[in-house]
């Protein structure tokens, strides 16, 4: 980050030294301070955001008392604004040295982070294409490694937008329908008539057998 000289500032979210967020602050001011930090392959650095683009799905008067408290307790910074809103960045002097709860957060969470990033950008580019919305989804094994950690309490930790939870839907939604094909999907169902074919025909040869045994057993 920016600088490593240690800092006084009053304990807030997860300090050491105590805390006088509760747990749902404490989770808000997180994904706060998390979205002000790039990631890349140097590692991690500042970053400046609008104050729409740190908001999940917090309670407004929750989440701006955070964000004030994050201010006040010299953790963030405010400066000119975007389109009428203000911009916020990490403070200058915040690094993982100066503030040990932004160094578990990147160590326990960091990675989380960057997917949810990916999973947003993904899904403002199919929200924004044109024409057949199929293109552009999850395909099944992208689906099955994002179960695999977006759980219940993790899309809530994320705070993961209306757009991306649309996007995973619609992705789920054009998954099974790859393997119940619908009206219009003469292939598919030919395909899986042949399959079930296949797959009878021993059950219909072992039939024909035992009944043709049992005609020789009974005129023979």
């Amino acid at each position: 980050m920016v600088r490593s000289a240690p800092v006084t500032a009053p304990a807030i979210a997860g300090d050491d030294d105590g805390a006088d967020l509760d747990a749902i602050d404490r989770d808000i001011a997180r994904r706060v301070v998390l979205r002000l930090v790039r990631f890349d392959d140097r590692g991690a650095a500042p970053r400046r955001q609008p104050v729409a683009a740190l908001r999940a799905h917090e309670d407004p008067a929750r989440f701006a008392a955070v964000l004030r408290q994050l201010r006040e307790a010299g953790r963030i910074q405010t400066g000119g604004d975007a389109a009428d809103e203000p911009i916020v960045e990490l403070a200058a002097d915040m690094s993982p040295d100066a503030w040990p709860a932004l160094a578990a957060w990147l160590a326990t969470h960091g990675r989380a982070e960057r997917l949810r990033r990916e999973l947003e950008s993904d899904a403002a580019q199919w929200t924004a294409r044109p024409g057949r919305r199929d293109a552009g989804l999850l395909d099944r094994g992208q689906l099955s490694e994002l179960a695999t950690w977006l759980t219940a309490d993790v899309e809530h930790d994320l705070g993961l937008s209306d757009a991306a939870r649309s996007f995973i839907a619609a992705s789920q939604a054009a998954a099974r329908r790859t393997w119940w094909p619908g009206r219009g999907s003469g292939g598919s169902v030919l395909a899986i008539l042949l399959i079930l074919g296949f797959l009878a025909t021993p059950i219909i040869l072992l039939l024909l057998v035992v009944l043709a045994a049992s005609v020789i057993h009974r005129f023979g």
